[in-house]
Order: C-alpha cells, then sequence, then structure tokens
C-alpha cells in the first residue's frame, strides 16, 4: 500500500530543495554549477519509497533528487553545494560528487556501470541481500562503458536495476538527435529484462519500479526505463528548448499537481509549511559553517613501514587434487605467480579477473596460472571489455573487497584510462576518506618482444602524479612477489607495472650482484642502493626501475671496468608517488637525494619515450635538491615502437646508449 502523503512529501522537498539551490546560484552562496532534478520527481519518490536502506546507489550529475529520496539530509547537502566544511564529503565533490552511507555519485557520464556491477558482483559473491540501483540518463546511451557493464551484469546475474530517465534531451541535444533504435532493446540485447513506462504520476510510477526492483532482488539485473521530462536547464542556464514548451510540461506533466490532486488541501499546505521550515533551515544553517582549510602532509605511505609479512606462506601441500604443489620461486613470473596463490589462499577478500586467465592457459604471460584450478570461484574471466574490468575492479574494491585485474598488454590500460584517474584513483580524497578503493591493476608493458606498435609500449608516465594511485614496478633484484602482496594489502588503487622481459628472468641473488653491495630502504616498496663494493668514490648517480636495471648493470660493469668510472645506481619500486627530500627513511633523506649530493651527476633510465618522461621528474626533484647537477636522460625515442627488431634497438634503450650517455655525464662541463 502506498503512502500518498509520504510521496507528496519527498516530491515536494526535492522541488523546494532544487529551487531553493537554483536561487542561491544567484546571490554567490553556492559554487560551480547545479543540475537541478526538478520535473522528475515522481521518479525517485517512486523507486525510494521501494527500497531498504541498505541498498547501495549510483547517481550522477543530477544527484539532488535521488539523495533527498534516499533519505539524505537538506542540510548537508545544502553544505557541500555551499562548499563547507559540514558537507557531505567536506566541500571536496560539490553538487556532482556526493557519498552519503551506500549513496554514491560522479559526473562522469556512464563511468560508474562498470562499478556498479562490480559492487553488485561483490554482493553476491558475499550476499546481505543489498541490491544496487544505477541512475542513468538518455545521453549515457552513447558512452561504451555502458554497454561493457550491460554485458557483465548478464554473463554473471548481478543484481543490479538499471534506472534510465529517458528526459529527451541531453545537454541540449535532443535524444532524436543522439539515439538510435529501441532504448529498450539496447538492454534487451543482452537478456536483460525491461519495464518501460512513459508518466509522472507517481502512483503510475509506483507498480512498475516494484516488479523491476522484485525482479533484482531474486538476483538478476534489469532494466527500468522512465521516459520523463525536467523542467529546469540541463545545468544552471544552458537550456535551448522553447519556454512555450516547458510551459505546456509544466501544465500537462508536473508530478506534484498530479499528486497534489489526491490530497486535500489542507495536507498539502500543512506538508508546504514543513518542508519550507526545513529547507530554510538547512541553507540559513549551512550559509553560517565555516568553510574547509588545507592541510597538505607529507604522504606517509612512503614512510618505512614494519616489515612484518601481510600474507601467510603459502602451505606446500599436495593430496587435494586442486591443490598444487608450488617450489620456491626462481623467476620473476614465478614469484608473482606464488604471490598470488598465496593472497588467494589467505584472504578470502582477493580475486583475481581478466582475459583468458583461466587454465589451462593461464594468461597471457602466465602469471595466473593454476589460479582457477585452484580457486574457481574467485578467478574470474572476463570480456575483452577493458574498461569494465578495471571498473568491476573498483566497485568490488568500494564493497569490501580486494581485486587483482589483469590486463592482457599494459598498451591497453588507456582504455582503463577513465576509470583509473576519474573514478578508483579520485574516490578516497573526494568522498573525504570516507571509502578506500584498494586495488591492484597487473599491466605487462614493454618491448623487445616484436609485439609492434601497440603491443609494447611503456605507458606508466602517463599515469604518474595521478593524484590517490601508486605506480608500482617489480624488478628482479628484490622480492617481486613481495611487492605484489604489499599492493594488494595496500588500501589505494595500485598500478603495478610488470616489464614482459622481467617474466623469465631469475631472481637476483648476492652471488648475482658480487660487484655491489645492495641497500633496501622504504617499506612497503623498497627502493635500492646498490654501491660499489671496493667502496670507490661515486662519480655518478643513475636511477631507474624494473627490467631496466638489466642494461643498467651491463653498463655499470663496462664504466667500471673500461673507465673505472664507479656508480652508484638507485633502483626504484614505486614511480609515484615521487619520493621528496623531506620524507626521511631511517632518519636520512631518500638515497637518491643523498648519492646526487655528493656525485652532483644523475643519470636516468627508462624505457618509456623521453619528453615528460619519468626521468624528467626525478632530474627535476633532485636538481631542486642540489645547485649545479649534472643531469642526462636515457629513454626511448619520441616514436611508436616498430615491429622490426632492427628500428625497435634503435628505439629503445640499450646499454650502449647507457654507456655513451654515462660517459658525456662525466665529461660534461660544469655550467659557466
Amino acid at each position: 500500500m502506498t503512502d500518498n502523503l509520504q510521496l507528496y512529501r519527498t516530491m515536494l522537498l526535492i522541488r523546494r530543495f532544487e529551487e531553493r539551490a537554483l536561487s542561491e546560484f544567484s546571490t554567490g552562496k553556492l559554487f560551480g554549477t547545479t543540475h537541478a532534478y526538478i520535473g522528475q520527481e515522481a521518479n525517485a519518490a517512486a523507486i525510494f519509497s521501494l527500497t531498504q536502506p541498505d541498498d547501495i546507489v549510483w547517481s550522477n550529475h543530477r544527484c539532488h533528487g535521488h539523495f533527498l529520496a534516499y533519505g539524505g539530509d537538506p542540510y548537508q547537502l545544502a553544505a557541500e553545494l555551499m562548499g563547507r566544511a559540514t558537507g557531505l564529503v567536506g566541500g571536496r565533490g560539490g553538487s556532482q560528487h556526493i557519498h552519503w552511507r551506500n549513496f554514491y555519485s560522479n559526473g562522469i557520464q556512464g563511468g560508474f556501470a562498470p562499478i556498479a556491477a562490480g559492487m553488485a558482483l561483490a554482493e553476491k559473491a558475499h550476499p546481505t541481500g543489498k541490491i544496487v540501483l544505477a541512475f542513468l540518463g538518455d545521453g549515457t546511451l552513447g558512452e561504451g562503458a555502458l554497454y561493457e557493464s550491460l554485458n557483465l551484469a548478464a554473463l554473471w546475474q548481478l543484481p543490479v536495476l538499471y534506472v534510465l530517465e529517458n528526459n529527451r534531451i541531453a545537454q541540449t541535444t535532443p535524444v532524436e538527435l543522439a539515439v538510435a533504435g529501441s532504448m529498450a532493446a539496447r538492454f534487451q540485447a543482452f537478456g536483460i529484462p525491461v519495464w518501460e513506462v512513459d508518466s509522472s504520476d507517481v502512483l503510475v510510477l509506483h507498480p512498475m519500479a516494484q516488479q523491476a526492483i522484485q525482479h533484482v532482488r531474486t538476483g538478476q539485473p534489469a532494466a527500468l526505463i522512465l521516459h520523463t521530462y525536467r523542467f529546469a536547464a540541463h545545468s544552471k542556464g544552458d537550456d535551448t528548448r522553447p519556454r512555450e514548451e516547458i510551459a505546456r510540461l509544466r501544465a500537462e506533466r508536473d508530478p506534484l499537481v498530479i499528486h497534489a490532486a489526491r490530497l486535500t488541501q489542507t495536507q498539502c499546505e500543512q506538508i508546504e509549511t514543513e518542508i519550507g521550515v526545513l529547507i530554510e533551515q538547512a541553507f540559513t544553517r549551512a550559509e553560517k559553517d565555516v568553510f574547509p582549510v588545507f592541510s597538505h602532509s607529507v604522504d606517509p605511505s612512503y614512510t618505512p613501514l614494519s616489515t612484518q609479512r601481510v600474507f601467510a606462506p603459502l602451505a606446500q601441500t599436495a593430496g587435494d587434487e586442486k591443490t598444487q604443489v608450488l617450489h620456491p620461486p626462481r623467476t620473476v613470473l614465478e614469484s608473482l605467480n606464488l604471490a598470488l596463490h598465496t593472497a588467494l589462499e589467505t584472504d578470502s577478500r582477493v580475486y583475481v579477473l581478466g582475459e583468458d586467465i583461466l587454465d589451462p592457459y593461464g594468461g597471457a604471460f602466465k602469471v595466473t596460472r593454476g589460479l582457477s584450478t585452484r580457486f574457481p570461484q574467485r578467478v574470474l574471466t572476463t570480456p575483452i571489455s577493458e574498461a569494465a574490468i578495471l571498473g568491476c575492479a573498483t566497485g568490488m574494491a568500494l564493497h569490501g573487497l580486494r581485486p587483482v585485474a589483469e590486463v592482457m598488454f599494459g598498451d591497453f590500460v588507456t582504455l582503463m584510462a577513465d576509470q583509473l584517474i576519474n573514478h578508483a584513483a579520485k574516490f578516497r580524497w573526494m568522498y573525504n576518506e570516507q571509502v578506500r578503493v584498494p586495488l591492484v591493476l597487473r599491466a605487462p608493458m614493454g618491448g623487445r618482444r616484436g609485439y609492434g606498435p601497440t603491443h609494447s609500449q611503456s605507458l606508466e608516465k602517463h599515469f604518474l602524479g595521478v593524484p590517490g594511485l601508486k605506480v608500482v614496478a617489480p624488478n628482479a633484484l628484490g622480492d617481486p612477489g613481495a611487492l605484489l602482496l604489499a599492493a594488494i594489502a595496500d588500501d589505494d588503487p595500485v598500478l603495478f607495472v610488470e616489464h614482459k622481459l622481467l617474466y623469465t628472468r631469475p631472481l637476483l641473488t648476492g652471488q648475482d650482484l658480487v660487484e655491489w653491495k645492495t641497500q633496501a630502504v622504504g617499506e612497503p616498496f623498497p627502493d635500492y642502493l646498490l654501491q660499489n663494493v671496493d667502496d670507490f668514490p661515486a662519480q655518478m648517480t643513475i636511477a631507474t626501475y624494473g627490467y631496466n636495471l638489466e642494461l643498467v648493470l651491463a653498463a655499470a660493469h663496462a664504466l667500471m671496468y673500461e673507465y673505472e668510472i664507479f656508480p652508484e645506481i638507485i633502483l626504484f619500486s614505486r614511480l609515484s608517488p615521487f619520493p621528496c627530500a623531506s620524507v626521511l627513511f631511517n632518519n636520512a633523506p631518500h638515497p637518491l637525494f643523498q648519492s646526487v649530493a655528493k656525485t652532483r651527476r644523475l643519470l636516468t633510465v627508462e624505457e618509456g619515450t623521453l619528453t615528460l618522461g619519468w626521468g624528467a621528474e626525478i632530474g627535476a626533484r633532485s636538481m631542486e635538491q642540489v645547485s649545479g647537477l649534472k643531469l642526462r636522460r636515457v629513454a626511448a625515442l619520441d616514436l611508436p615502437i616498430a615491429n622490426s627488431k632492427s628500428l625497435e634497438d634503435v628505439i629503445l634503450p640499450s646499454t650502449q646508449s647507457i654507456l655513451q650517455a654515462a660517459l658525456d655525464l662525466v665529461h660534461q662541463k660544469s655550467p659557466s
């Protein structure tokens, strides 16, 4: 039985809040923009009268109506719009980016669709009775990430309801110019049932929403298409529709007018008074609140932590047909593979997902071999849907799991960029530290395999400096598996860059490094300082990471034995965030800064392209600390990677190019 008074109260709350918000912009009290829900109030009122308090909601830029109908506090929302510290996310998100309990919104069209699927997947894996609601607009139907997500939701039968509010116009583009074919057919093509209604009457919408929600509670996806109208502009003033059309819509389709006819005048007046007082108090109180104060502290994740293992060692047992006897790792690949086995065995929150990772194939580079045999419920093969893979992992992480996503080739991480930069990396800060996104994206990078321009790149530089994202690169000197386990245990998203040539490389031991003394600094992603065993004074510093160590060691050998030039090598594991001089390791600056202070010469080596690369940042940071520092950078030429080996060898760094750069650096004259 519907509660007519409560439905009207919800719709009126939304209407009066939005009207007040729009009016406050003219006074300069609100920041940025807003996207009013005026005219669509019946949609939210009907749907949220049927949901449960713990259900998960993903909304979009037009989120205020959904939030208020969900049960959100209008005062906290007003404070957020005013940029106050008391706002839902402390003034960090504003109108489009809010979070409260299980309510989330983000302004990227279609971007949260795979995240909603991931949260539904986590809910299906560990059922609590929640469902996920994802609110879309007609404009979102142009976004590819949506269709990747629909495919996953249907394949995996996820409890997610897609609510499509068809405004019949996006920002200023009418739906006829943006959407071909049938809206319902888009969902039906994936086998997702559709409930569709064209009405502004909350009592007409209610039974349709009820049927769709009941279907999703059985553990299957559904779509609810609501053909509706918004009376206000897309945002504050970008409305190209004729005024006569808006007037006609208000006369014919106003949900408050339609439903008020079922109430008495006294009831309507009482509710109007209640809502008026509530809105006035919300905005007046919010206006008196303080603005947030910016506090910038040194990144705590780079300071030394306990070296205690996060995961227990993998049991070396046999006898169970699903148990694989794993020997001590000899190569980087075996170390990474053992780490994944360990993580899955010791933590039920760990899931692995990616393309072609099931046995017997075990992934393009075999890092996931054996996992699906031992852990069939937590190793998930996916379609070729990179955005959905990373977005799904983000949703899983938000809902309490620790996913490890694999992109088959690191080149394809560009297809994941929006999910990584605008979603996973932002959420912790944007939602004012209320959430964590503990996911790992494993990305095989690098050339020298003859795979050509689109399967050989080292693209990690494009993700360095993304706030909230850690970029980590294993090498053969440290313990790659321990590094991966630390990434899985981290509460923030980690891009884990694995050079493809490293997989078959043996793990380096003391016998392999007889010319060097090594020291690891900084947990849980240690960097390494390599100094010559004879303690000859270093004349230059070489900074590098990953597979490049192999080339650097060969060049360093020639420098020492052919030219009597003795370098110190700084091998980085964590590429971003960058270490800064104020971060101390055992009460001393990072070894990079200690070394360049002595040698006053720095050579950086990376396989990504030269311009605006990792080495440029390392050099700039060092120059800020050491005046008169001499710098050389070795990197790939600013070209795509060729398929021909002879061309590839010229484009990519080599032992010879490193050696030549080092010699040039030593013989470079100091600046006058």
